[in-house]
């Protein structure tokens, strides 16, 4: 074998054995796209698992070739349960994200807003229990980590070589494929979160909760004295944007335990104080009502059923057709609307 043949040879079997395979690697995450960096759609990609949303949902922003909504729609984990298509006459983009702390609002709406290319012209924004709570840290890492990694000029070419992105992919397609998850929460292609999760171990899951609940009572709490400047930070930063602030429906069970505690009655109170103040009002879904009193709603102690972000979306769009899930607190009936709900609670 002369030199020519063997070079030739050698060039043969590297094609075959590294250039081939990574290039089918490559190809199948790129068709499954678990990171979210293409906007293409197929039967094997229908479920996504959300396995790092943040990145995910800045990487959706960055695919889209004309990202422009009316409207902007941020939370915890609850909202990715409440579909940003069930809004009337309003285009909406879902940034919610799983374990989102008060620290990170400002700087996620700032990103969806540059990116947008002007203000969103409404922000349904959850506010939460606990988000005032001074002892809760934000182990997040930074947003900024997540918006450079997206905009980086190869990243959408060099994250198909990752193995971790890969097994996503094989994963993906594996539920898309069964048209089936097991898991809390997938997505479909268009910003959707999903579940057919069961609620069948909520009395296990109850006793957990109960047990640190009262655990924590075993010290003072501490409200944030920060808590109002920071939803001060986002109101005048987007002083042209309307904010429709929602609290999230928690079962009644978990909210009675909450206000059997005095400190958190108290830190209770001054929470809507500080939203009312910066924002006027709150749309209330907390209480005993259709919703949180049935828990067919929930599949845990935290999070509800797509079904019950559908109404959410139409209470929020329409409240004074669904008196029975919400309630509109301002500072004229604040006082009685924590009279019904510790009410509601003491008389059991």
């Amino acid at each position: 074998m002369n030199s020519k043949q063997w070079i030739k040879r050698l060039f043969l079997t590297s094609l075959i054995v590294v250039v081939l395979p990574v290039s089918a690697i490559m190809g199948f995450t790129y068709y499954i796209d678990p990171l979210w960096n293409f906007d293409h759609k197929n039967k094997y990609n229908d479920y996504q698992i959300g396995f790092d949303e943040r990145q995910q949902k800045t990487n959706y922003i960055n695919s889209r070739k004309n990202f422009s909504y009316d409207d902007l729609m941020i939370g915890t984990s609850r909202v990715t349960y409440m579909n940003e298509h069930q809004f009337e006459n309003e285009k909406v983009f879902n940034y919610s994200l799983s374990s989102l702390h008060i620290d990170e609002y400002l700087p996620y709406i700032q990103y969806a807003t540059n990116k947008n290319g002007q203000d969103f012209n409404t922000i349904f924004m959850e506010l939460y229990v606990n988000s005032y709570d001074a002892s809760t840290i934000n182990t997040n890492r930074d947003p900024s980590t997540y918006f450079q990694k997206s905009e980086e000029p190869f990243y959408r070419i060099t994250s198909l070589f990752s193995k971790s992105t890969f097994d996503s992919a094989v994963n993906n397609y594996k539920i898309s494929k069964a048209n089936y998850y097991t898991g809390p929460r997938s997505y479909n292609r268009d910003n959707v979160g999903e579940t057919t999760y069961p609620n069948d171990r909520l009395q296990p899951l109850w006793d957990r909760f109960k047990a640190a609940f009262e655990d924590t009572t075993t010290q003072p709490f501490i409200y944030d004295n920060k808590y109002k400047q920071k939803l001060l930070a986002l109101k005048r930063t987007y002083p042209n944007t309307k904010f429709v602030v929602f609290t999230d429906p928690i079962p009644s069970k978990r909210f009675d335990l909450i206000l059997s505690n005095k400190e958190q009655r108290q830190a209770y109170k001054r929470w809507f104080e500080d939203m009312i103040e910066v924002f006027g009002e709150v749309y209330s879904f907390q209480g005993h009502t259709s919703i949180t009193t049935d828990m067919n709603n929930y599949f845990d102690w935290f999070h509800y059923y797509p079904t019950v972000g559908d109404k959410m979306i139409a209470a929020l769009q329409r409240p004074n057709k669904h008196t029975d899930i919400v309630k509109v607190v301002t500072k004229d009936n604040l006082q009685k609307y924590l009279h019904t709900i510790y009410n509601e609670r003491d008389s059991k």
